[in-house]
């Protein structure tokens, strides 16, 4: 009998690792200009990163049918997820028969993602003012409801409404602080087992006179610090903040020019997303996601690299465009930005074994440092070098036994900014080795390798699995 309940222990272990699901927050209403070939792109640069699923944020009163319709189609042919993020912040608040009609024509699309109970999962942006149209919707579209109600504290959010689980949207600290898992650990606590959809985000400036929005949030560090955020509370779900929010600088897709409009609809002083691609943040997901949803498993490390970003104006370099650190919004202590955000670039390395650092600013040489590094040899290193008053071209070398490894050549470091004033996002480059490491994994490469850890992941835990119950009922 002991054996017996051992093993039926180990299955729901295997079952759980299976249901780990990693999504990015996907702004709907910045590609109202998309075609099927924007939205394949994003696609197939979010299954190569490995993400589960797009969390689509669609407010109500937006002509959205048709930029559904072709998402869900090409992410069928493409073999990824989407679901329904439905926005009761900027554009109101959705009619209960509205959300049923919405949540209907899409739910049972093949793309649609599913829980672990093969239900479909359904959040929100906010929305708790409606928690009480939920009973309904659910009786009408059976679904799995984890909304982001970070308004309300979480014990109460728990007890409006037909709640599955909660969505945080805390992925900043306050401050000139690092990260913490203390608001994290107050969801997973007040959960109790309940699905909890952990935020993470690289960085936060926005500056839209139309929104009367103007501050930054921490972000330096955060894009590393807090995935060991996630290592260390292991949620069911990870939720990134954002693929495409080009007007709040957390953007990790690709840019996409059309999609610029966003800064002249609100009244931006200026467009301060072009030239300043993100898409480095996205060269080690597989590794860490891998990590996430295997604890204790050694991750593969396929090629070794090396990704940086700063910002391209130092703090006293322009005007500070009247930006805050924090916002009175948020009823927050306001700081300088140059008191939340620090003039250093940043860089993480992924790497088999230790290696060397350099970084040079304008053809200034300097050896830098590992702030963080990997239990073992094998992983992510981590670390930062201030930018002091050096302006010019960013390079940062990876070498190892004094032989070149790999070479980022970033944009810039100025003190000319648009319109003189201090551009507060960050710039962000990568670049992979070209040593044995990268040549051997080329070399093996095939069409198999493109399908995500997860994938490979579910179909070795289903084996498990079978394995399990076979056993279990010869015991019975």
């Amino acid at each position: 009998m002991m054996l017996l309940f051992s093993l039926l222990a180990l299955l729901a272990f295997v079952c759980h690792a299976q249901a780990k699901g990693v999504f990015a927050h996907f702004m709907l209403g910045n590609s109202d200009n998309y075609t099927k070939d924007d939205w394949r792109q994003d696609i197939s640069a979010a299954k190569a990163a490995h993400l589960d699923a797009f969390a689509l944020n669609t407010g109500w009163g937006l002509n959205t049918k048709k930029l559904l319709d072709d998402a869900f189609s090409i992410a069928d042919e493409v073999g990824f997820k989407l679901f329904l993020s439905l926005d009761y912040s900027g554009d109101g608040h959705w009619p209960q028969d509205q959300v049923v009609n919405v949540l209907k024509a899409y739910t049972n699309k093949t793309a649609y993602y599913r829980h672990r109970d093969d239900k479909p999962l359904v959040s929100t942006f906010e929305g708790s003012q409606a928690a009480g149209d939920w009973q309904n919707i659910k009786r009408n579209v059976d679904c799995v409801f984890i909304p982001d109600w970070s308004s309300l504290q979480p014990s109460v959010a728990l007890g409006r409404a037909a709640v599955d689980g909660l969505m945080s949207w805390s992925a900043w600290p306050e401050g000139a602080h690092d990260t913490n898992t203390t608001q994290d650990q107050k969801y997973m606590d007040a959960l109790d087992g309940k699905p909890y959809i952990m935020p993470i985000s690289p960085w936060f400036y926005t500056n839209m006179d139309r929104y009367h929005k103007n501050w930054v949030w921490r972000g330096d560090d955060v894009w590393y610090k807090r995935w060991q955020d996630v290592l260390e509370i292991d949620p069911e779900y990870v939720e990134i903040i954002s693929w495409n929010d080009y007007g709040e600088s957390h953007y990790i897709g690709p840019i996409h020019e059309r999609s610029l409009n966003v800064f002249d609809d609100a009244q931006a002083p200026f467009d301060y997303a072009k030239g300043m691609p993100h898409d480095g943040w996205r060269a080690f997901l597989p590794y860490v996601i891998e990590q996430y949803k295997n604890p204790g498993r050694d991750a593969n490390v396929d090629n070794e690299g090396i990704v940086s970003w700063y910002r391209v104006n130092p703090s006293s370099a322009c005007s500070d465009g009247k930006t805050t650190g924090n916002t009175e919004t948020q009823a927050q202590k306001l700081y300088k930005p140059e008191e939340i955000l620090q003039d250093k670039i940043f860089y993480s390395a992924l790497l088999e074994s230790p290696a060397d650092i350099t970084v040079s600013i304008g053809g200034n040489n300097k050896t830098a440092t590992w702030d963080d590094k990997p239990d073992g040899s094998k992983g992510i290193y981590h670390g930062s070098i201030e930018v002091g008053k050096k302006l010019g071209d960013v390079v940062v070398t990876l070498s190892r036994d004094k032989q070149f490894l790999a070479q980022m050549k970033g944009k810039a470091i100025t003190d000319k900014c648009e319109k003189n004033l201090t551009n507060w996002n960050a710039w962000v480059g990568n670049a992979t080795s070209t040593g044995e490491l990268a040549a051997k994994h080329s070399s093996s490469s095939s069409g198999d390798d493109e399908d995500s850890s997860s994938t490979r992941v579910a179909v070795g835990g289903l084996l498990q699995a079978a394995v399990l119950w076979t056993v279990i009922f010869s015991l019975a």
